[in-house]
């Protein structure tokens, strides 16, 4: 009778096995699922700072630009341009204070 209580035994916990190994197999299965979602997101943030990268890089590239043409310009005609630059720093001058009212920044020329 000994014998028959140790195959019950067996069986009973032979469920118990079974839920052990299911586990064990399905966690390596969620560490590589985990594994590969880490890497989608990496991926994603990586081609978002490429793509921050180049709208920076074309803006420099286009206020470069912009400052090369106002250069050009003033050279071309010195007279205008003193009379436009007047102008322009009037309403520097404009801007910033409706930036002191709003607490923002101060641009100092000297």
């Amino acid at each position: 009778m000994v014998r028959s209580l140790d195959v019950q035994q067996i069986i009973l916990q032979s469920n118990a096995v079974e839920r052990v190994q299911q586990v064990q197999q399905r966690h390596s299965d969620i560490q590589q699922q985990y594994f590969g979602d880490q890497l989608d997101k990496q991926k994603t943030l990586l081609k978002e700072k490429i793509k921050n990268l180049e709208e920076s890089e074309r803006l420099m590239i286009k206020e470069k630009e912009e400052k090369e043409e106002s250069q050009r310009k003033k050279k071309k005609d010195p007279k205008g341009s003193k009379q436009k630059s007047e102008k322009e720093d009037s309403s520097d001058v404009s801007n910033d204070l409706s930036a002191d009212e709003i607490g923002g920044k101060v641009d100092i020329k000297v």
